[in-house]
């Protein structure tokens, strides 16, 4: 039915230079994360920073997605509590809630994408659980709404709303950008654009192609096929 995707799934698969690049991409990201915790001045690092982690709910089985998450968090605590002044208290229960939590997150987020697709909208729900699990570490804006202490206008919505909410906007925020990227519509619509011109293209289109819940709202992306 479709045939482009098959065909895709074909050329995307894992090799060893491959998978070292991801995992590679892995620790990057929780270097990223742990930036913006420790300089606010970096705080829009977040809204990118873990597109690794939900490539890999996307595309991985749970049970890799499960160890990815894990490298995410283990890195994440070693880059945030260590140094002179950590942002994350260096305990041992930092170093098993920061593992193990996203590695359950990654691991059900996997699972449930095999379900009923890619959604970022749940994977956002989703990282409200491991908000709250990890409160015993003593972070008062929690990880993600942390990463945005030096965003005002977060700051004015964290207390209106609630940190946790920011923290979901920062996470759907990254989901949404890894459902973008995987469309395997939008470079063909691109093509056409390129080719035919605006006006012919906009008038050929019956719906946005980037509508808001395509990426959010339903499970219009379906999961990839697992690379190993």
């Amino acid at each position: 039915m479709y045939p482009h995707r098959k065909q895709a799934s074909r050329h995307r698969k894992a090799t060893p230079a491959r998978s070292a690049l991801f995992y590679a991409s892995l620790v990057f990201s929780a270097f990223l994360s742990a930036a913006a915790l420790r300089m606010p001045a970096l705080h829009w690092l977040a809204w990118v920073s873990l597109l690794p982690l939900f490539q890999a709910i996307r595309t991985l089985r749970p049970a890799l997605a499960a160890m990815a998450g894990g490298l995410w968090g283990f890195c994440l605590f070693g880059f945030a509590a260590v140094g002179a002044a950590p942002v994350i208290a260096p305990t041992v229960l930092s170093l098993i809630l920061l593992t193990a939590m996203p590695a359950f997150y990654c691991g059900i987020g996997a699972r449930v994408t095999r379900w009923i697709g890619f959604n970022p909208f749940v994977l956002g729900l989703g990282w409200v659980g491991v908000e709250l699990a990890i409160r015993p570490l003593g972070m008062p804006l929690g990880l993600l709404a942390g990463t945005q202490s030096g965003s005002a206008l977060v700051q004015w919505g964290g207390r209106v709303l609630g940190y946790v909410f920011i923290a979901f906007l920062v996470a759907v925020a990254n989901a949404s950008l890894i459902a973008l990227l995987s469309c395997t519509c939008w470079p063909i619509q691109a093509r056409r654009f390129l080719a035919d011109g605006p006006q012919a293209e906009v008038c050929r289109l019956g719906r946005p192609v980037f509508a808001v819940q395509r990426f959010t709202l339903r499970e219009s992306f379906p999961r990839a096929p697992p690379r190993r």
